[in-house]
């Protein structure tokens, strides 16, 4: 997710994760630390309750605003997930199923120079 700070929607990924949901976000680094640095970064709060965050440690964009649900379905879309991206602009939103497609989630977690929890970001 590049930019995420809507607190309702943290919320509510904690408490799946919290029932046992496995629940990952995947951040870009620099939306993360701008949003750190303003007091508006959701991260400290999925981390406190059990969602797996990782950050994407490069200086290019990770500009994805999309998830992927049992591995198959993919929901993609323009939103950022704040309060303005969700309620007040206008912003398209895209649903498939395709296990090849979403499985390149799989690979975008797994790097290598991945910050392995927002707290360790540059």
């Amino acid at each position: 997710m590049y930019s995420f700070t809507d607190r309702e929607l943290a919320e509510e990924l904690e408490k799946l994760a919290q029932s046992g949901v496995k629940v990952r976000v995947y951040r870009d680094s620099r939306e993360f630390n701008d949003e750190n640095q303003r007091g508006l970064s959701t991260t400290a709060m999925l981390l406190a309750g059990g969602v797996a965050v990782r950050v994407r440690d490069s200086r290019d964009l990770m500009h994805f605003k999309s998830y992927v649900i049992d591995g198959a379905l993919l929901r993609t879309g323009s939103a950022n997930w704040s309060p303005t991206g969700l309620k007040r602009q206008d912003n398209d939103v895209h649903y498939e199923v395709d296990s090849a497609l979403a499985g390149q989630f799989k690979s975008m977690w797994n790097r290598a120079s991945n910050a392995t929890s927002a707290s360790a970001a540059p």
